[in-house]
């Protein structure tokens, strides 16, 4: 393993204001062997940290933090792969909660904090945890462009030794140090980031644990990408060249958090870094709930209770902030309008084939009574008659007998069109009075009920 001298030159990566732009023709780099540092894989959440910190709300109140790590620990279901939480000390109202985490004494999520890297808040947390954290996030902004214009730092060799004192503080009372290397992916990563790392794991007997963070989402998954953006190579040559444990924290300013968190995993990570819904500062991180969803299939389920993933939805969105319809898992991911799409949803019950057009079953939610078909403007006749049916069930407890064939789902169709059609106004030159919204279950229902006394003929 080379031993790595600190850069004295700086080295920026400005990109001006503008997308940063990447050449992906290098040679792609290779995933190191599978490991005790790289295995098996483990997701930690920071829903209360830095997932607290999302523009969109001003307070995750302490109650509702409590009865996330319950759930959260719930989810997990006593199998390890939820590792930690990670939680702030600085107001009175974290402290409080953070022995209120403490008491509940689960094994998983183990309770872990952030600290900013200062021996004052080693102190800090010493003295409001009695000993009971035993591993601590400790900040380390790692790009020059945090080192000299965030932090004002006169060199790197500087930064590193302002860094290193609290690590040390730390490691000395028996807490393990967990670096977050605050932009990575527009560090200097030959020049700071491993010489800064080697010298951590020196100090620390190989102990320090290094978070690799991507905190603008400038990280790219494909392994051909350069250094600094590329994520495969990155987590490859730091593995590679310090021998640490190393996780991964992903922004998802381009889209591409989960992504970057897989390709993470591949290439040297053993930890992801999550947070509920994708909560967090601006677009957000990656999210826990896709991340779980893709251990699955990597990995297999070891016994998750996925069911849990809804409760902690409504806990959100009654206590913190709305979550989006559109949100993959958790969201409305069963929904559909497209005729195309509800003929398929009718049909995929006697498929020999199974599932058509549901990425998979609502039944892993506790979804089972999911209403897939919405009637809008594109909705078919196989989507009317769905509705129709299921009205129906829920109504009397008897199946519905209707049929595409049936003059009352024609008659639904047609005027579910004619609605959204409107008119044209030969004045204005425009259409108007269309219909706007969707007609809900009950109004599909009165339509069939019209045609059947006679009303609509």
């Amino acid at each position: 393993m080379v031993n790595y001298r600190i850069n004295a030159q700086k080295v920026f990566f400005d990109t001006h204001g503008k997308f940063p732009s990447v050449s992906l023709d290098l040679t792609p780099v290779l995933p190191p062997a599978d490991s005790p540092r790289t295995m098996p894989k483990r997701i930690t959440d920071t829903t209360l940290r830095d997932g607290a910190q999302d523009p969109r709300f001003a307070l995750f109140p302490v109650e509702a933090r409590l009865r996330y790590f319950d759930l959260l620990h719930e989810l997990d279901n006593g199998t390890g792969i939820i590792e930690s939480l990670e939680v702030f000390i600085y107001q009175k109202r974290d402290v409080w909660c953070l022995e209120k985490l403490l008491e509940r004494g689960y094994q998983y999520p183990q309770v872990t904090t952030w600290t900013r890297a200062t021996p004052k808040d080693i102190k800090t947390l010493l003295e409001v945890s009695g000993g009971a954290v035993k591993e601590t996030g400790m900040l380390a902004s790692a790009s020059d462009h945090h080192i000299f214009d965030k932090l004002g730092f006169r060199s790197k060799e500087e930064a590193a030794d302002k860094y290193l004192a609290p690590i040390l503080t730390a490691w000395e009372h028996g807490i393990r140090p967990r670096v977050h290397l605050e932009d990575a992916t527009k560090a200097d990563i030959g020049g700071w980031v491993i010489p800064f790392m080697q010298r951590v794991l020196d100090e620390t007997g190989g102990a320090a644990r290094f978070r690799v963070c991507d905190t603008m989402g400038h990280g790219l998954p494909d392994p051909g990408a350069p250094l600094p953006y590329g994520i495969p190579r990155l987590m490859a040559i730091l593995a590679q060249e310090t021998g640490a444990e190393l996780e991964f924290h992903g922004h998802n300013d381009f889209g591409l958090a989960t992504a970057n968190s897989l390709a993470a995993w591949r290439y040297g990570a053993k930890r992801v870094n999550t947070a509920f819904a994708g909560l967090g500062e601006r677009t957000g991180n990656t999210s826990l709930e896709q991340m779980l969803a893709h251990y699955i299939r990597l990995y297999g389920d070891p016994g998750f209770k996925l069911e849990l993933l809804m409760e902690l939805k409504g806990l959100i969105e009654r206590e913190v902030v709305p979550i989006s319809d559109k949100s993959p898992i958790i969201g409305d991911v069963f929904g559909t309008q497209a005729g195309i799409h509800q003929s398929g949803l009718e049909r995929q019950g006697k498929a020999e084939g199974g599932l058509i057009y549901l990425p998979f079953g609502p039944e892993l939610l506790g979804r089972e009574s999911e209403e897939h078909s919405r009637i809008g403007s594109l909705s078919g006749m196989d989507g009317i008659v769905s509705v129709l049916n299921r009205q129906v069930r829920k109504l009397t407890g008897q199946d519905g007998k209707y049929t595409i064939a049936s003059k009352v789902a024609k008659y639904v169709y047609d005027h579910v069109q004619d609605a959204y059609d409107g008119r044209y106004d030969e004045a204005s030159g425009r259409w108007v009075d269309y219909r706007t919204s969707f007609f809900g279950p009950e109004d599909v229902l009165a339509l069939a009920r019209q045609y059947e006394a006679g009303r609509g003929a």
